[in-house]
């Protein structure tokens, strides 16, 4: 245990779950809190923020530690969903990540992983379930039974959580029913009622453009503080650059385009090399679904998905970012531009703020962004290979680019993020305790 917390013991009905009973840590730190009233933060969710691969994930993560370096007591408890499941490598990948197994639930014999980093208290329960959708109804139960119980013996001022299945809808309603003002970080687009949002006292999403999205779609209305992004865990402590780099190649990702300048390469410049970094995306599908087979293949350089991406940015020249959909924001993003590397990216939706005036913003053909599998032309693609052949032979064009993005890098300073948000916190908690929030 972190040596500035105090531990508080569950209580009876927590305890009788529980063979062997944990202590929910409780921050005591404080940190540039003069004048301020003490605030406490939570997030629920059954997916664990422990997960390399979720963005939402990793800057909620990010949100929180950045308000527990201002003196919010922080804390998360969640199941351990993942958008790509470790299996069997569960207790070795938290381990890894500093949390360590305290106790067992008796219902569903299942452990309690437990850990204070950087400032946050994390209590995660390890369900048999590892993703989402195979969530059970018995451990959506257990789940909310603990959110209750943690509401109850913990009265946090602020829950932050996100989604819109029943279990969600239950979990803001338990957090409105315990007088906590509740937020939704709304990262995506794929959101498509209103009513989800009905019990939410404060949105915020990770990019205006996003704001701009629901507030035409669904009517809502929403505050942008950003994406957090902590780059200090993706910058390479040695760059030695010789890929063009391309990160999860699914449909939605651009991933036919990737393949296009591949096959150019082949046949133009061979001096190119390629690496893809897989995570829900698999390049053996598409290489399937496209039907290019085997001869691109041996152009690419394969990788699983990374816990480190320090090291894939290490290695990488160029990065591509060529999406067919609407990206809310982009944590690969702001981790190119903190390595200094250029960046090669679609022009729509969150992507050009979150580059920051970095990198080369190019367009994807219109039949692209209807059907992901749709393969550009030649010509839809030249302007993409113009440019990315400029920075791998032209030496002064690149170095200019490179370090356009290091000084774009210095403005996109996570701690302004965290000061924003926790000034939004503080006015809505005031205007709910004024009784003026919403019902």
């Amino acid at each position: 245990m972190d040596s500035r917390a105090a531990s508080w013991h569950a209580p009876s009905i927590f305890a009788s779950r529980l063979k062997s009973v944990p202590d929910i840590y409780i921050d005591t730190a404080q940190a540039d809190t003069v004048g301020k009233p003490p605030l406490k933060v939570v997030f629920f969710s059954p997916f664990i923020l422990q997960d390399a691969a979720s963005g939402a994930a990793q800057s909620i993560r990010t949100m929180l530690e950045q308000l527990a370096a201002r003196g919010v007591s922080c804390h998360a408890l969640t199941a351990c969903c993942f958008d790509v499941p470790p299996g069997p490598r569960l207790a070795e990948v938290l381990q890894a990540q500093g949390l360590r197994q305290t106790g067992i639930i008796k219902e569903i014999g299942m452990p309690v992983w437990q850990g204070h980093i950087k400032g946050v208290d994390y209590n995660a329960i390890h369900f048999a379930s590892q993703t989402r959708h195979q969530f059970s109804p018995p451990e959506e139960i257990t789940y909310r039974d603990m959110v209750r119980i943690w509401l109850k013996q913990n009265k946090p001022d602020v829950v932050i959580t996100f989604g819109g299945l029943l279990l969600d809808v239950e979990i803001q309603r338990c957090a409105r029913a315990a007088g906590a003002l509740l937020v939704f970080y709304l990262a995506n687009p794929s959101y498509g009622r209103a009513e989800t949002f009905a019990r939410v006292d404060l949105i915020v999403t990770n990019s205006e453009a996003t704001s701009a999205h629901y507030r035409r779609t669904l009517s809502l209305d929403s505050q942008s503080v950003g994406l957090f992004v902590d780059p200090g865990r993706a910058i390479a402590a040695r760059r030695e650059p010789q890929f063009v780099t391309f990160i999860n190649p699914l449909p939605e990702k651009g991933v036919t385009l990737f393949l296009k300048l591949v096959e150019r390469a082949a046949a133009e410049a061979p001096d190119l090399r390629f690496l893809v970094v897989e995570s829900r995306g698999k390049l053996a599908d598409a290489l399937q679904k496209t039907g290019k087979g085997a001869a691109l293949a041996e152009r690419i350089t394969l990788l699983p998905k990374q816990d480190d991406i320090a090291a894939v940015y290490g290695v990488t020249k160029i990065l591509l970012m060529p999406s067919f959909w609407f990206e809310a924001a982009g944590r690969i993003l702001i981790e190119a531009n903190a390595n200094g590397i250029p960046v090669l990216a679609s022009d729509g939706g969150g992507i050009p703020e979150t580059l920051g005036g970095a990198g080369k913003l190019l367009s994807v053909p219109d039949r692209c962004m209807q059907d992901h599998w749709a393969i550009p032309s030649d010509e839809e693609a030249e302007p993409w290979w113009r440019e990315l052949l400029r920075l791998w032979r032209e030496p002064a064009h690149y170095q200019s680019m490179s370090e356009l993005a290091l000084s774009t890098a210095t403005a996109q300073t996570v701690a302004a993020k965290a000061e924003r948000l926790e000034a939004l916190l503080r006015a809505a908690l005031a205007k709910k305790n004024a009784g003026t929030s919403p019902a």
